[in-house]
């Protein structure tokens, strides 16, 4: 709140007074609330290594380029006569920006005044930024840092006349632009401080979402309330840090180590995304020959099987200039999934990491999967599928984690996307985690795909090991030396395991040299542009 100084030089603007006054009113108003909750406030909020509101937009937004919209908005006070003495601005900023020289709009909660809470105001994103972005097909950038609703708004919130406040039912009506949004434009939420309610659940709506480590925190209410409903003391960071929600539930994507690493990533994800679903990403020429062979990828998958080998190294080196940008990385780390440029059209890459789990797929692994397949189809990106997995992960840990539900979930995400893919069988494809990978399908227009194997490739319904140990299970326990009869029958399968017979039988497209991964996969996602801008629009919103 103001000093209420300033606003005694003038008297609230009456009819009939010059309009200059009521200019001098207006600018004193601005001026209010550009001091937002005041030196002292701002001074904390420093204190804890966060920015303000104003100094986040300004940071992560084009020089000069934010418009703001509802800057009145607040709670005037006035004196007996009807005159001004004082005005509390309302505890959000949005408005219309450009970041890399394109339209969205951005906000968030100003902390410093009611800890962000809308303290009955009424401002929030839904004033201007979700409906100007669905209406007008521009992403939206949300910037979180408030306590979400407030206990003390009740006092206040009866009518007039009515004897006092109430408390009401939720409307569930609220979600309605979120819903909305999710279908149509790009939705990013950056959790730059403590989030609690109704904005910790905006930031969860997102198709990218970021925390800052240290200082950004999200659950749907903070230790006190947790303090008094549950008995359990426990820490804001240890209850909804990055460490939490990042590393162990992926309920926030990526981690940021500072708030000028969150505006990057902010910027880094939206050079990948189109405005909207009825459009693709623009082709950017990333000067890097589409035909370029790597001699290292020939030797990059070890000859003894069971050794891992670095997938992150692989995407390097088939990517343009080796840049791409990760989404999850902590979360489900059997899987890689990253947005890239190939030949300078993005493509969302979606691989394997034999470091983890050597690939198979485990839950977290399946529901990140699933959600990246799903954020790729709704803005028409097309998919390079680099697969080396054993199957499902199996044992208590995996069961534990619903292994085999997500897993299915994932291979209906794979069959149901409708965007060409290009998968490269790189070594082992085994049953449903396999089938997770395959290009098949094509959310029943059978899109045509591209699926091809490297020479090192291995594949089947289960793998040689386990599968003799289950099929031929009584002859190997009948006979006089189970080991060796264990041993007789792998090796007599071993032979079936070439992938040139799967060739054969049309398993696969071709056996391509992996020098040529690159070069045939910029051929493909180069001729299946047209496709995507005639498919774009629309389509199953990306579940949270």
């Amino acid at each position: 709140m103001t000093s209420g100084d300033e606003f005694e030089k003038i008297t609230t603007w009456k009819m009939g007074m010059p309009w200059e006054a009521a200019i001098e009113e207006m600018r004193l108003r601005r001026e209010a609330v550009k001091r937002m909750g005041g030196k002292e406030r701002i001074a904390r909020h420093h204190d804890q290594g966060k920015l303000t509101i104003r100094e986040r937009i300004d940071r992560l937004v084009d020089k000069d380029t934010f418009f703001e919209v509802g800057s009145l908005m607040g709670r005037g006070i006035y004196d007996e006569n009807g005159d001004i003495i004082d005005f509390l601005p309302g505890a959000f900023v949005e408005g219309l920006a450009e970041i890399d020289g394109r339209q969205v709009t951005v906000g968030g909660e100003d902390f410093t005044i009611s800890g962000g809470s809308p303290a009955g105001m009424h401002k929030d994103a839904r004033l201007f930024m979700q409906p100007m972005s669905l209406q007008y097909g521009i992403p939206l950038v949300q910037l979180c840092d408030g306590a979400g609703a407030s206990a003390a708004s009740y006092e206040g919130s009866g009518q007039k006349g009515g004897g006092g406040g109430r408390m009401s039912l939720p409307p569930g009506t609220q979600w309605w632009w979120d819903v909305q949004l999710l279908q149509k434009v790009p939705v990013v939420s950056a959790v730059v401080g403590s989030c609690a309610g109704h904005v910790a659940a905006r930031a969860v709506l997102s198709h990218f979402s970021i925390m800052v480590k240290g200082t950004g925190q999200i659950f749907p209410a903070g230790p006190p309330v947790v303090s008094r409903a549950l008995s359990e003391n426990t820490p804001k960071d240890d209850l909804g840090g990055t460490r939490r929600h990042t590393h162990e539930t992926g309920v926030i994507d990526n981690e940021a180590e500072d708030e000028e690493d969150a505006f990057r990533q902010i910027r880094g994800f939206l050079s990948y995304m189109p405005d909207n679903v009825y459009e693709v990403t623009a082709r950017k020429d990333m000067g890097d020959d589409p035909n370029r062979r790597e001699e290292e990828l020939l030797g990059i998958v070890p000859i003894n099987r069971k050794r891992p080998y670095d997938m992150y190294k692989v995407i390097r080196l088939l990517v343009d200039k080796g840049e791409f940008f990760e989404m999850r990385k902590y979360y489900g780390a059997a899987v890689i999934t990253a947005f890239a440029r190939m030949d300078g059209y993005v493509v969302g890459v979606l691989a394997s990491n034999p470091m983890v789990h050597a690939g198979a797929m485990i839950g977290k692994a399946a529901q990140k999967m699933a959600r990246f397949i799903d954020l790729c189809n709704c803005f028409s990106i097309p998919l390079l599928l680099l697969g080396d997995v054993p199957g499902f992960m199996i044992g208590s840990e995996a069961e534990k984690e619903g292994t085999m539900r997500y897993g299915m979930v994932a291979v209906m995400a794979a069959q149901e996307a409708s965007v060409p893919k290009v998968h490269i069988a790189l070594r082992k494809s085994y049953g449903m985690g396999g089938d997770a990978f395959s290009s098949a399908g094509g959310g029943g227009m059978m899109t045509l795909n591209l699926r091809l194997g490297w020479p090192s490739g291995e594949w089947g319904a289960i793998p040689i090991e386990g599968g003799v140990a289950a099929a031929y299970r009584r002859v190997i326990e009948s006979a006089p030396d189970p080991e060796a009869k264990r041993k007789e029958l792998e090796e007599k399968l071993v032979g079936f395991r070439s992938p040139f017979r799967a060739a054969e039988a049309g398993d696969v497209i071709d056996i391509i040299d992996p020098r040529d991964t690159r070069p045939i996969t910029c051929r493909f996602i180069r001729a299946a542009q047209p496709t995507l801008k005639r498919n774009a629009g629309p389509k199953r919103s990306v579940r949270p």
